[in-house]
């Protein structure tokens, strides 16, 4: 049963579903196979409070859970498309302009 943060230096207790984090946390398939018919027991379920969300994360250590700092700048993805081609994968067109000719 979930009742407080899993970061064991915060007190914030569990109350509602919509504020922090709900982790379902499995046993890796080799400690499932090592466990057989018991590693049911193994399932855990934790929850990280709002605040504590923000800065980590739960990772499963094999049998025990274990926090992990989040990274503190998000990783840059780099564009798998080209500026200049379009989302269909031609080359983008340029809009026509109307200009007013003076003769």
């Amino acid at each position: 049963m979930v009742s407080k943060c899993a970061n064991p230096a915060c007190s914030e207790r569990f109350l509602y579903l919509h504020q922090g984090k709900l982790f379902h946390l499995t046993p890796t398939p080799e400690v499932e196979a090592a466990e057989g018919e018991s590693s049911s027991a193994l399932y855990e379920r934790f929850w990280l409070c709002d605040q504590c969300c923000k800065k980590m994360t739960l990772v499963w250590g094999g049998t025990t859970a274990k926090l992990a700092p989040l990274p503190t700048e998000p990783v840059a993805q780099p564009s798998a498309i080209p500026a200049n081609v379009g989302t269909r994968g031609e080359p983008r067109r340029r809009a026509a302009t109307a200009r007013s000719q003076r003769r």
